[in-house]
């Protein structure tokens, strides 16, 4: 007898342990080595792995609410905690980076006033270095098979998948240039080795400070309720058509939100018929079953109206 396919949320909460102790390990070494190198870059590196593994435990949790029935508290379900979760990460992220260039700032700021910067130890370095990319690496791949046997719905396993990269990109960047600085000794960019890794880290924060900024743009266009994406929107409405016609209703027209890795259709329809509670009911679970398979998890409202006037904007 075969195994059963594990469920989405079980590979999720899976991926996301996993990523948890991992991504502790990573911010602890991170921390230890830019003590024992007085790096500002590798202190940016373990701050970056302490904000996933915080967020890998608040995801854990509200991964495993996602898709629960609507209570009294909560009438739409706990579906856009999700949103809220990235949102929140997002931003966190972009905290932890202005907060690194602020230290590194002022790192520049004190050598040019004349002041003392400590030299950097670059033994540690090498070693955290090797280490952190290749966990990194490991873990993205983790979270994109998991993302994968979730049914490439997760919006947490995407957004971590992509963490894990980024933290990685972040560690074999700082760790090659801060080793590279040693070689400018004896050239014209002699003198200002001491402030190599402030430098590093404010390149290093210009190039990835624009996808935590992009994943909170997104998740305010969800949290603002825009319609979801025009490729979805054609999907329910078109199945929403097709369902009405075979039940000889007349279909006005449909508003389409997305939360995360869960929809939300509100369907107006005109049955031009006397109709039942519990045959709007059946239309109601019939789409619901048939937009699972096309778009993915989707909560479903019908209307009765005879308006299919919609403003637009």
């Amino acid at each position: 007898m075969e195994n059963p396919a594990p469920r989405p949320l079980e590979v999720e909460r899976k991926a996301l342990a996993t990523g948890k102790w991992a991504n502790l390990f990573m911010a602890i070494a991170g921390l230890v080595t830019a003590w024992a190198s007085r790096s500002d870059a590798m202190l940016v590196d373990g701050l970056y792995s302490a904000v996933n593994f915080v967020s890998a435990m608040a995801a854990t949790r509200i991964g495993a609410r996602v898709g629960l029935p609507p209570t009294r508290a909560r009438p739409w379900g706990r579906d856009f905690d999700e949103v809220l979760y990235v949102t929140f990460r997002s931003l966190i992220l972009i905290g932890v980076l202005v907060f690194a260039a602020y230290v590194s700032g002022a790192k520049i700021w004190t050598f040019f006033s004349g002041g003392s910067v400590p030299e950097l130890v670059f033994g540690p370095i090498a070693v955290y270095a090797v280490v952190i990319v290749a966990i990194c690496l490991g873990l993205a791949a983790n979270y994109h098979r998991a993302y994968r046997k979730a049914g490439k719905r997760s919006t947490i396993l995407k957004t971590e998948a992509r963490a894990a990269l980024i933290d990685g990109a972040l560690s074999l960047g700082s760790g090659a240039a801060l080793l590279s600085l040693p070689f400018l000794e004896g050239t014209v960019l002699g003198p200002y080795v001491p402030i190599g890794d402030a430098v590093i880290v404010l390149v290093l924060i210009l190039a990835i400070i624009w996808q935590p900024l992009a994943a909170f743009r997104e998740t305010l266009a969800d949290l603002a309720g825009v319609s979801a994406p025009g490729n979805t929107y054609a999907k329910v409405a078109r199945s929403a058509r097709d369902l009405a016609r075979e039940n000889r209703f007349r279909f006005r027209r449909a508003a389409v939100l997305q939360a995360g890795r869960m929809h939300f259709a509100a369907v107006y329809i005109d049955p031009e018929r006397p109709v039942t509670a519990n045959d709007v009911d059946l239309f109601r679970d019939t789409l619901a079953a048939r937009l699972e398979d096309r778009v993915g998890p989707t909560r479903v409202e019908i209307i009765l109206t005879t308006n299919d006037l919609l403003k637009s904007s």
